[in-house]
């Protein structure tokens, strides 16, 4: 029997100012094997293995945003999501122990875009 864990999770109101630090996404779409925590915004590995994580940020009106998929405390790629609204997605594959912590963190840029009904600013993980 195989271990499932997964989990989507967005943010329910735009912000035309953030700035700085790591990206909450309080609404759980998804929790299985509950390794997320939309308080923090921190995804912790439940088990070892390998994983895949999505993050699609969407600019705020005429602002570029840039956020990292971070392992640890280590950025493993970025997006850009450029002007008009545009959206910025990337995945990592990433091999995961027990207890390492993966998170969205600001880089550069401002504000990101979102609905609260259907969120398009997310963030998205599964063990393969």
């Amino acid at each position: 029997m195989s271990t499932r864990i997964g989990f989507t999770a967005g943010v329910t109101s735009s912000s035309s100012s953030w700035s700085s630090g790591s990206l909450v996404f309080p609404k759980v779409i998804t929790n299985v094997g509950n390794g997320y925590n939309p308080s923090g915004g921190v995804f912790t590995a439940p088990t070892a293995g390998v994983y895949v994580f999505f993050v699609n940020v969407q600019g705020y009106s005429s602002y570029n945003i840039n956020v990292d998929i971070v392992l640890n405390g280590a950025s493993k790629v970025r997006t850009i999501a450029q002007t008009n609204y545009d959206a910025g997605p990337n995945l990592a594959v990433l091999s995961l122990q027990t207890g390492d912590r993966v998170w969205v963190k600001y880089y550069t840029g401002l504000g990101y875009w979102t609905y609260s009904d259907g969120p398009i600013t997310t963030f998205s993980g599964f063990l393969i």
